[in-house]
């Protein structure tokens, strides 16, 4: 876990309202269900696997992922955003949130059929997380990942330039990801099939009204050459 981050994900958490949450957005609640549905598509997510997700934070991802009746163990760093999380998906799931650093997970090796993550490996020391990672997976297990694309313009901008990324909201040791590096960072660590696909052009604090409309366009530009600069990459492997 990078210098501050944990500290500062506790910090959100207490002031964790509709000011800082963007999944109770417009775009933040469709950007949820694309990225679910991607989850569950390059993974072949099933009831009888087992799942964990990694950065669960407020449990977004999490619930979206229970009521789709996915087996999924949800972690995070920090105790106040796991408890809003639980709140989330309610006390009868509670044996399946704990609180860990990913960098050491207090896992058996082989034990989960897919990773997943949405925004956390930026956070991190990512080559020690994604060890980590390939030892908690069974063999043939998957993982997927929705993060940040540093060859989009607005968010290299954001994360290279402090008064941006203070104002972004951003954590202070936060970055984002170019295509080709994070592709040979995982196949030098072990991974295989190894895939990054740019997508995404829609902000999470799009006003309301624009929604479809930028969402529509984002869609056929991520079919296009312009896709490159597109504001996410969805990142799949294979142990």
């Amino acid at each position: 876990m990078r210098l501050n981050e944990k500290e500062f994900f506790n910090n959100i958490a207490d002031k964790f309202d509709n000011k800082f949450n963007a999944y109770s957005k417009a775009a933040g609640i469709l950007r949820v269900q694309r990225r679910v549905k991607f989850f569950i598509a390059c993974c072949n997510l099933k009831p009888g696997l087992k799942v964990l997700e990694i950065g669960c934070g407020s449990g977004e991802y999490t619930k979206a992922l229970l009521a789709k009746g996915i087996n999924v163990f949800a972690t995070d760093c920090s105790i106040r955003m796991l408890q809003i999380g639980l709140a989330k998906v309610g006390a009868a799931e509670a044996q399946k949130f704990f609180l860990s650093d990913v960098q050491q997970l207090p896992l058996h090796d082989s034990s989960f059929d897919v990773v997943l993550g949405n925004s956390i490996l930026h956070h991190l020391d990512t080559g020690r997380v994604l060890v980590e990672i390939l030892r908690v997976l069974k063999k043939g297990g998957r993982i997927v990942f929705s993060e940040p694309n540093m060859s989009n313009p607005y968010i290299f901008l954001q994360k290279r330039i402090g008064l941006l990324k203070k104002l972004a909201g951003d954590s202070p040791g936060e970055t984002a990801f170019y295509r080709r590096d994070i592709r040979k960072t995982l196949e030098k660590i072990g991974f295989c099939n190894v895939e990054v696909r740019p997508f995404d052009f829609l902000y999470p604090f799009t006003p309301a009204g624009l929604v479809r409309l930028i969402d529509n366009m984002g869609r056929i530009l991520e079919k296009t050459f312009i896709r490159g600069i597109a504001g996410s990459l969805l990142i799949t492997g294979q142990k």
